[in-house]
């Protein structure tokens, strides 16, 4: 009956996916692209500024959200999503990983807001609506073997088209599909 719950569950399904997916390949990734580089150091300096930059993109994007509105932000982030997922497919090198790796900043606010978004104004029935959001973790679960299949069929910076779709759907939920009606 809700139409902002159902879409909430959706591109919460399709972001857990996308993050778990980059999360899982980013490695492989940069082993790939960065010739000579070890999955020692692809984990141990490289993943550490992922992980930066999605901590800081949290703490920036919780400020910025006193200034522009939640569902608003939602979609700035998602086009700066799949924009460097595009650039993580097309370009070479640092390059492309540098870009794969900044898409953590413009993860960072994602999760929350959905949640926040899609049980909005349910009254009494926002315990149910949010387990049916965080239920669609499973998206974790869904997304990164597909997203090995397409790197060990057609390439890891291909898979990375799999993430692209899902931010476009949270794009969509961040424009449109988060109205309440």
């Amino acid at each position: 009956r809700h139409k902002h719950l159902r879409w909430a569950v959706i591109a919460q399904l399709f972001y857990v996916g996308a993050q778990v997916g980059i999360w899982g390949i980013t490695i492989n990734y940069i082993v790939d692209l960065i010739p000579g580089t070890s999955r020692e150091v692809a984990s141990k300096e490289y993943m550490a500024i992922g992980t930066f930059l999605f901590v800081v993109g949290r703490f920036l994007g919780t400020w910025l959200l006193t200034f522009i509105k939640d569902h608003k932000l939602l979609a700035y982030y998602g086009a700066a999503a799949v924009l460097l997922c595009a650039a993580g497919i097309f370009a070479e090198g640092k390059v492309a990983v540098y870009s794969i790796l900044s898409i953590n900043f413009f993860m960072s606010i994602m999760f929350p807001t959905i949640f926040a978004l899609g049980v909005k104004d349910l009254g009494e029935q926002t315990k149910l609506a949010s387990s049916f959001i965080i239920m669609a973790i499973v998206g974790g679960a869904i997304i990164p073997p597909v997203m090995g299949l397409v790197a060990d069929h057609v390439g890891i910076q291909a898979s990375f088209a799999l993430p692209l779709i899902c931010f476009l759907l949270v794009i969509y939920y961040g424009l449109s599909g988060y109205q309440i009606k």
